[in-house]
């Protein structure tokens, strides 16, 4: 008797109250998105006008202190693809030989000549920490934790050859290849992906060096992160697409397509080793801090770290 079960019944007065508070969640998620666009926007300002007029000065200066006759410095790294951070970019060059320069000299006899040259003409004042010779380049390492390789090369026919590891002989070098990927998908992504480069580059900057991983290294994971990715492809989106991918796919060597080396990250060794389980999850670390803010002020105080060290 008297049933008034009801059946799910839900008066109107409550259905409009609960379509208002949803609307008012989403005025305020946008308003959200909104301020954390915005200030993503000041934050790549500061990055595009940071050092990139110094690190050319130092290009130039490396330049007119090698003796050896060469054609031209092409820039490559972060300086030629626009995704220069201070603090976690590589900044590289391949100095491109006169064939007539080469012909009968080793690969390592020439490195050689590029060391001395710049180890002796190089202006120490202007805070050289150090210039070191390795197997395939010259390092000029600087007191505000700039590292520049100098590479020398050889254009034979359409192809430009650097070092091999014998240090005897030349291998082909492809330097365009990762550029050339990088500039497609930017394009495809409405140019947002330079940009989320950068700002993850500042992210993970301010990581303890054994959790750091280098500036290509960035930028080959987060290549790899949106390779046929169709979702929100935002500056703010693809940061965390990015550090999504990055921190399970750090734990699996990535090849290089440059062709100066075989795999971007040889430094981490095999799959799931410890040095690559400590990226991963610090990695992971940021994206649950960015997932986990309510306020831009929050979005703030996790990219001002980098600025206070």
């Amino acid at each position: 008797m008297g049933g008034g079960g009801g059946g799910g019944y839900t008066p109107p007065r409550v259905t409009e109250l609960q379509q208002k508070i949803q609307e008012a969640r989403q005025e305020e998620e946008a308003k959200l998105r909104g301020q954390i666009d915005s200030f993503l926007r000041d934050e790549l300002s500061k990055y595009n006008q940071r050092d990139a007029e110094e690190i050319r000065d130092r290009l130039d200066e490396i330049s007119e202190s090698v003796d050896i006759d060469f054609q031209r410095m092409l820039f490559g790294g972060s300086v030629a693809k626009h995704t220069y951070v201070d603090g976690l970019s590589d900044v590289d060059a391949l100095a491109i030989m006169d064939r007539d320069n080469t012909q009968g000299v080793s690969a390592q006899d020439v490195l050689d000549q590029f060391y001395d040259d710049i180890d002796v003409n190089l202006p120490r004042e202007r805070g050289i920490e150090d210039i070191s010779k390795g197997r395939l380049a010259v390092t000029i390492e600087y007191s505000d934790g700039t590292e520049i390789q100098v590479l020398p090369a050889v254009r034979v026919g359409d192809e430009i050859r650097i070092p091999d590891a014998s240090g005897s002989g030349w291998k082909a070098t492809n330097p365009q290849a990762f550029r050339e990927s990088l500039s497609a998908e930017n394009g495809r992504l409405g140019k947002n992906l330079v940009p989320a480069i950068k700002l993850v580059k500042s992210l993970v900057s301010d990581l303890p060096k054994q959790q750091r991983p280098t500036g290509y290294h960035v930028e080959s994971l987060a290549l790899d992160a949106v390779r046929g990715f169709r979702g929100d492809s935002s500056v703010r989106g693809l940061i965390d697409r990015i550090l999504d991918r990055a921190s399970s796919r750090v734990l699996r060597p990535i090849a290089d397509v440059t062709g100066q080396s075989r795999i971007v990250d040889e430094y981490l060794g095999s799959s799931n080793s410890a040095e690559r389980r400590m990226i991963s999850q610090a990695v992971g670390g940021i994206r649950r801090r960015l997932n986990a803010t309510t306020s831009v002020s929050q979005w703030e105080t996790i990219f001002s770290r980098r600025d206070k060290k």
